[in-house]
């Protein structure tokens, strides 16, 4: 009975709640301390706020056997979640009127939305969510890990969401409509996905059942997580893309898998080919959960003779580590370092270039990155 009323009656209260009118949920949808919007992806620190209080509301709720006031706040949470999993205002990279330069829309549509639902081709039509197994995953054995992979999971639903805008308008607009349903089911199976994982996950809390199965190995690659970066150049040949993930460039702009001058028959399946100078950042919130950071740095056999790089490690601004500057011959180095305990947790790799070096030269590796959970 709860799970039907959290589904029918409690998906869409911060809807209802917009516009001042329903002053009886601000219980439910005004976070104390916090400023937020519960249908978008929010900063890391507020997000994070957010998520721990309504983790919380649950819990207490449910240890409190008043489960329909648990399922209001969970109701919330995963609208909040849902939302910019949807192709939509919630997740679109670039403007209604961005998209309607880009993909000018024929003289008998003008008059549509693109992004938005009310008057609109986004969220429209028939389409169902697969009918597909799903084991819900638990996201973390502690109400931090849990808020800070919900956090993220979110980012990446939106990330996800957004490469089905461009489809789903050309087909709108300049087809009949039926490419758009296949994406709009496939965003949506993406969205139910999570949402059982947030389901899941808040209730295993509330029920003390952290032996449930699933969450994420240990330690955690660091290139599971996105970066924040959104675009910039750097030097030749990494000038477009300062950094790839999984795989690195040669001098000709040729794709290679990653490996270390010297050690170039050992690929390295997971890390980052980067160019100089560059800095790779990522927001973590809560910034408590891991507490160290370990990798392997070095060039990769594709640079030159002429290459030096220093790899410098940072957390909010300070510096942890920073190498010697490496050449073609000084093969790998292991970075191993502590991280601070902070509400927030900024993490830089950086690569700084050695004077007189040459820049098209400097293709560097930072392999297996990996975040370890606290004890």
């Amino acid at each position: 009975e709860s799970l039907a009323r959290l589904c029918s009656d409690y998906t869409s209260l911060q809807d209802r709640h917009a516009g001042g009118t329903a002053p009886e949920l601000d219980r439910y949808c005004i976070v104390p301390g916090v400023r937020l919007s519960l249908h978008d992806v929010n900063p890391a620190a507020e997000s994070a706020a957010g998520t721990l209080w309504y983790l919380d509301q649950v819990t207490a709720a449910i240890r409190a056997g008043e489960m329909d006031e648990a399922m209001k706040f969970l109701g919330v949470l995963c609208h909040w979640n849902e939302d910019p999993g949807c192709p939509s205002a919630h997740s679109s990279p670039v403007s209604e009127a961005e998209l309607r330069r880009l993909l000018p829309p024929p003289e008998d549509r003008e008059n549509l939305n693109y992004l938005f639902g009310a008057g609109g081709i986004m969220d429209v039509g028939q389409y169902e969510i697969a009918d597909v197994d799903y084991q819900p995953r638990l996201l973390g054995r502690t109400r931090e890990e849990a808020a800070l992979r919900i956090c993220q999971h979110q980012r990446i639903l939106q990330r996800n969401a957004a490469a089905h805008i461009v489809p789903i308008v050309q087909s709108m607009i300049y087809g009949d409509g039926a490419k758009a349903e296949l994406h709009r089911a496939e965003a949506a199976l993406v969205n139910a996905r999570h949402t059982a994982d947030v389901i899941y996950t808040a209730i295993c809390l509330a029920a003390d059942r952290l032996d449930a199965g699933g969450g994420d190995e240990q330690p955690q690659l660091l290139s599971e997580w996105l970066p924040e970066f959104t675009g910039g150049m750097i030097p030749h040949p990494y000038y477009v893309n300062p950094f790839m993930k999984n795989q690195a460039m040669d001098a000709a702009r040729r794709l290679h898998p990653l490996a270390f001058a010297g050690k170039d028959d050992v690929q390295i399946r997971n890390g980052y080919g980067m160019g100089t100078p560059f800095s790779l950042n990522f927001v973590l919130a809560p910034g408590s959960v891991f507490d160290r950071f370990s990798c392997e740095v070095g060039l990769h056999p594709t640079a030159g003779n002429e290459a030096g790089v220093v790899f410098v490690v940072l957390a909010n601004e300070q510096e942890l580590v920073r190498t010697d500057a490496m050449t073609l011959a000084s093969g790998s180095a292991r970075i191993d370092v502590q991280l601070p305990q902070s509400e927030v947790l900024r993490l830089s790799l950086r690569t700084e270039a050695v004077e007189g070096s040459a820049a098209v030269q400097n293709l560097t590796v930072w392999g297996n990155p990996l975040l370890h959970l606290r004890e």
